[in-house]
């Protein structure tokens, strides 16, 4: 299988969810054999796990560090477009804003453009560019870089995060666990998230509702630690129970 078709494969995947082998062909216009190959190959790559008649795509840390930045941007792409809107409304201008270098803080640069004189610090390289393009005042943590999430992490970071104060910082993760804990698999950029935290005034947990009431490795804060928690839907009720 080569690479640009396994790219095509875990894009459709991320889209949808669920796939079955006739829809990729389909999809793809290869045979049906060859598509049942691709994925067994997939599965050997813990990517995807086959199911009766197609595969879902797998989500644990090990997959989530394969699949890039570049491909994870199109992953529930509508839910980040409507979080983006409603983060930026929190913005006023003039505002310092920190940022995370998950894609759903990446999606609110467009809607940052809009305001005046804001200036962003962040730890994503992707934003970093995105920040440029749109001309935006920013600057970089700096720090290790992580390649599969482009994400700039450990000490470095740390120090240059403790030297600012913002107004707000943005950032994301991979589920809420029932208890409503913000949970990631990535302990060095919860590290990182958790600094910017603590030179914030505000802080904004931007969650997509498929991540609701879902636990992983390990723990940034609660969710009555942050100050917002902005999703596409409603909170289901036991994590709004926890914030009354």
């Amino acid at each position: 299988m080569n690479a640009e078709r396994r790219n095509q494969i875990i894009k459709i995947l991320l889209k949808e969810k669920k796939v079955t082998v006739s829809e990729l062909a389909q999809k793809l216009f290869i045979s049906e054999p060859s598509i049942r190959r691709d994925l067994t190959e997939l599965e050997k790559e813990k990517l995807v796990r086959r199911v009766h008649g197609g595969a879902i795509l797998e989500e644990h840390s090990e997959s989530f560090i394969k699949i890039p930045f570049l491909l994870r941007e199109l992953e529930d792409h509508d839910a980040k477009t409507v979080i983006a809107q409603r983060a930026a409304e929190l913005v006023n201008d003039g505002d310092v804003v920190m940022m995370d270098a998950s894609s759903s803080a990446y999606a609110i640069i467009p809607f940052l453009a809009q305001k005046n004189n804001v200036t962003v610090i962040t730890s994503g390289i992707k934003a970093l560019m995105r920040l440029a393009e749109h001309g935006i005042d920013a600057y970089s943590t700096g720090g290790h870089l992580l390649s599969s999430s482009f994400a700039l992490v450990d000490e470095d970071a740390h120090e240059v995060i403790s030297h600012y104060n913002a107004d707000i910082a943005f950032f994301s993760c991979r589920g809420i666990s029932p208890d409503g804990m913000i949970t990631d698999f990535s302990i060095e950029e919860n590290i990182v998230r958790k600094k910017m935290i603590e030179r914030s005034k505000k802080s904004v947990l931007l969650c997509a509702d498929k991540k609701m009431n879902k636990t992983y490795l390990h723990n940034i804060c609660s969710i009555r630690e942050v100050t917002h928690v902005i999703s596409e839907a409603e909170l289901p009720e036991n994590l709004k129970k926890i914030l009354e």
